[in-house]
């Protein structure tokens, strides 16, 4: 597989995301007709979000149990798990995921733009899409390089 090449292979794994995304988007239609499954939900999502009600989506009457960011990482990785690429292109891809991220941090901290939640959403979705890349790319067994043709192999000289 070369470096521009892309190939899209459906897997049941790219469900588990998908779940998590609505259950997430689910808590705030729970929390009045079964409030012991809301708060569950809305628990076990504080354990990997810190679900800051200003940074987080209201849908249904009530902020979703995860940030806007957390949400675009849970979707991106259901994109990511469909995507099949080699790993450095994968983890290329990460790491400048990554550092967007990064810089998105930093530039709210220093004050230069507030808190843009579609901006963290796509962020978010880029991350999760990167990270889900390297897992399938990690996966995945490399084929063996072709053997070289007998014209273009170097064949050292003996020496005398």
């Amino acid at each position: 597989m070369t470096n521009s090449s892309m190939k899209y292979r459906w897997n049941w794994f790219s469900i588990a995301p998908m779940v998590l995304v609505g259950c997430a988007i689910a808590v705030p239609l729970l929390l009045s007709p079964i409030p012991a499954l809301g708060f569950a939900l809305q628990r076990g999502f504080s354990l990997v979000c810190h679900q800051q009600p200003a940074r987080s989506f209201f849908l249904f009457g009530g902020s979703i149990a995860v940030c806007a960011r957390c949400l675009g990482i849970y979707l991106g990785a259901a994109v990511g798990l469909l995507v099949r690429v080699e790993r450095r292109t994968a983890v290329r891809f990460l790491t400048l995921a990554a550092g967007l991220n990064g810089a998105d941090w930093l530039a709210e901290l220093a004050g230069l733009h507030g808190n843009w939640m579609f901006l963290r959403f796509a962020l978010g979705i880029v991350f999760g899409t990167a990270a889900a890349m390297v897992v399938v790319a990690s996966s995945i067994r490399e084929l063996p390089a072709p053997a070289m043709s007998h014209q273009s192999r170097s064949i050292p000289r003996e020496r005398i």
